[in-house]
Order: structure tokens, then sequence, then C-alpha cells
């Protein structure tokens, strides 16, 4: 072997030598990625039941939500990303149901959250999360608040003090009008009567709006009776405190009987449910809860969540061949998510206790504008600027914005509906 070859052999062995070397020691070395963590959280809305449609609606939204957040690489909290999986759980829209499927979600799935709750059975459901310290996103107006028995509770839908606002938006879209008939079941009286008169002699004081209370027994079908005393005394608009179904036979009815008032509701108009049973015609001019973020004139909108708002229409569109029907879901789950993100964000943990800190006092951007949840005083009934209370009417045979009248301060009505 000349001289040449065996150098040129010499340094061939030297170079593989290097290389295997280097590659050894670079891959002892190299930390393999950080597995993305998951952060568990729960929904609670009713699939069965008499509220059954909502949580229908709602989830498609929802998980439309949940999903571009994790295609977007999840949510930074800390030094940490998450990936989100919401788990979900059938509430029936009543007490041992909710409570039922709380526990599962947090025995079973090891959620460290529940969100999207609207149902009646928070004296239930609280129970159930407060022990193990399971943050429960609600709405208000569904069972009385304790500050000590319920340290693990946000209120991040304040569905208690909306009402009167949703009114008056409805009412100052119609300026004509000065007649409000205030309708519902004899147990919605008993359960408010207490604070009527305050009530109504501050809207008259205020607003010049003169109130009728014309109320049914629960399970009435035909309101003929009731929608005529509405009518002796002048009633220009109604505001409906029934189900939608409720809702839809009042307008049916008063159709049939020749009564052009409106008629306005807070829950949210179900054009299907409207149009099947009091007909297109009778349906027109109805106005209910309308929480489209890109549509508020008078709430500011963080741009991220128009944004996301944007990419969830055009998603449900494209996944159900369809536009989005029902806007209501903003003002549950998916608001609540986005409190839930902006809080842990805040404090970069996740931990329950720094964040019901954090929450009380906090103020966080949302879908629904800009929260500041009280602290102080009332800390059950949230310091909300920003609420929309935007109202929607049904024209033809969609619904559109009408008009908002936004909850800057829930205090403002807090006494009269004696939250404690």
């Amino acid at each position: 072997m000349s001289i040449k070859n065996a150098s040129f052999i010499i340094l061939l062995v030297a170079l593989t030598f290097t290389m295997v070397f280097t590659s050894s020691s670079c891959s002892s070395e190299a930390k393999p990625p950080a597995e993305q963590k998951v952060l568990k959280l729960g929904c609670l809305m009713p699939f069965s039941g008499p509220a059954a449609m909502y949580g229908q609606k709602g989830r498609q939204i929802t998980d439309i939500y949940i999903d571009l957040l994790n295609e977007d690489g999840g949510v930074k909290i800390g030094n940490d990303t998450y990936k989100v999986e919401l788990l979900w759980g059938d509430d029936q829209y009543a007490p041992a149901p909710a409570a039922a499927a709380a526990r599962k979600l947090i025995y079973d799935d090891g959620i460290i959250a529940i969100v999207g709750y609207i149902g009646p059975g928070f004296s239930a459901l609280s129970p159930v999360t407060n022990p193990e310290k399971v943050i429960l996103i609600c709405r208000t107006g569904s069972a009385i608040y304790s500050p000590t028995k319920d340290p693990y509770v946000v209120f991040g839908s304040p569905t208690g003090e909306v009402t009167l606002n949703q009114a008056l938006a409805a009412m100052k879209a119609h300026p004509d009008y000065h007649v409000l008939a205030w309708s519902g079941t004899m147990d919605d009286r008993r359960i408010s009567e207490s604070v009527f008169k305050q009530v109504d002699d501050r809207l008259e004081k205020e607003f010049g709006i003169k109130s009728l209370r014309i109320y049914y027994p629960t399970g009435t079908t035909n309101f003929t009776p009731y929608l005529t005393k509405m009518k002796e005394g002048g009633a220009q608009m109604i505001f409906g405190g029934g189900t939608v179904l409720e809702v839809a036979l009042l307008a049916k009815q008063r159709w049939e009987m020749g009564y052009k008032c409106s008629i306005v509701h807070s829950s949210d108009n179900l054009l299907d449910i409207f149009f099947n049973v009091c007909g297109k015609d009778a349906a027109q001019g109805i106005m209910g809860n309308r929480n489209n973020p890109t549509e508020l004139k008078k709430v500011v909108v963080a741009q991220k969540y128009l944004d996301m708002t944007q990419r969830i229409v055009e998603r449900f569109q494209k996944k159900y061949g369809k536009p989005i029907d029902n806007y209501g879901v903003f003002s549950m789950a998916i608001t609540h998510l986005s409190q839930y993100f902006e809080c842990a964000q805040s404090i970069g943990s996740t931990d329950p206790d720094a964040m019901m800190k954090a929450f009380k006092g906090g103020t966080f951007d949302s879908f629904l504008g800009r929260y500041t949840f009280s602290g102080t005083k009332t800390y059950g009934a949230p310091v909300v600027f920003g609420y929309p209370c935007a109202m929607g009417e049904v024209q033809g045979d969609k619904e559109v914005y009408m008009g908002e009248y936004p909850l800057t301060d829930a205090d403002m009505w807090y006494d009269y509906f004696n939250f404690k």
C-alpha cells in the first residue's frame, strides 16, 4: 500500500470516528422536546330536558373555539403551553343531574374547572365543586351566593342583573313605546314581587316607562285572558319571562286576536321554534338576546376576540353548511372560557387559590367586552364594564341586531334583587 493511500485511509477512519463521537455526544446531551401539557376543563350544558336546544347549539360553537385554540398551538400560561381538552356533561337543566355530571367530570375525568353552567341547580352544584377547589364559572340569579360556602365560584354571566337592561334596550329601540307589560309564571312573581315597586318606580321616574305586571299559572297554554288584560292596560310591549315555547305561544295568540304589541324576552331567539309554533308572520318583531361580538355598537370587544369570532363563524359555515343561527352561547361557555384563560394567563398559573384571588377585583377581556369582578362589597354579583345587554329582532326569515343597553355596573340593580 502506498503512503498516499495509507494516509487517506487513516484520515477517513479519523473523520468517521469524529463524526460518530460527535453524533453520540450531541444525542446524549440533546433533550427530547417537552411534551405539551393538557388543560382539562369541564362544561355543563343541558343536552336533554326542557332546555336541550341550547346545549346542542352551544356545543357546536364551543367545540369549534377549542379546535381553533389547539390548532393555534394551545394556550400559554406562565412557562407552559397547554392543549385544551373540554369534557362535556349533561345537566338536564335540573339540580340533581347537574351535581351528578359534575361529580363525573371531577372524579372520573379529572377536570380542574367547570364553565358554561346556566341551569337552576347552583345550590346542588356548588357543594360538589367547592370542596375539590374546582372553579365553577356560571350565571347569577339561580341561587343565593355565600362568600364563605362558595369560595371557588365565579359569576361570569350576570343574567340576574341584565333583565332590566334588556327591556330598556328593547324600549329604546322603540322610542314611541311607553307602557311595558311584565309577564311570566306565578312562581316568577313570588320570587321577585318584593322588588317590583322599586323597579317600576325607577323605570317610570328615570326612563318614563310605565309597568304592568300580569302573570299566569305555571303550565298555562291559553294566554288570551292575560293578553286581553295587557291590551286593556295599554301595553305596547310585553316582556315575556317564560320559556321560549311560552313566548312563541304568546306571539301566536296575540297575533290571532289582532293585538299588535311587540314581544321581548331575555333568552335567545330560536327561529326554528318560533316559526314552527307561531308561524313566520306572528314571529316578526320578537326581540331576544343577541350577543354577537362582531355586531356590538356600544360595547368594546378586544380585537383578538373579534378575530376569533370571525374564525368561528367561518369554520361553522364550512363545517355545517349554514350560518350560525344562535349567538347565545357567547354569553355562556365561550365567554367563561375566555375569562378563565385571561385570569390564568395574568398570574401565570392555574392554581385555584391564586386564580380566585386574581378574579376578585380583577379586570379581564372577553368575547363580550371587559369585565371587572367585584371583590369588595358583593363578590358574586360582578361589576361589569361593558356587558352588552344586546337584543336582536326577528325580521323576515332571520334575526338582526336591534340595539344594546350595556350593563356598566351590576350593583346598580343589586339591592333590588336582594342578592346577599
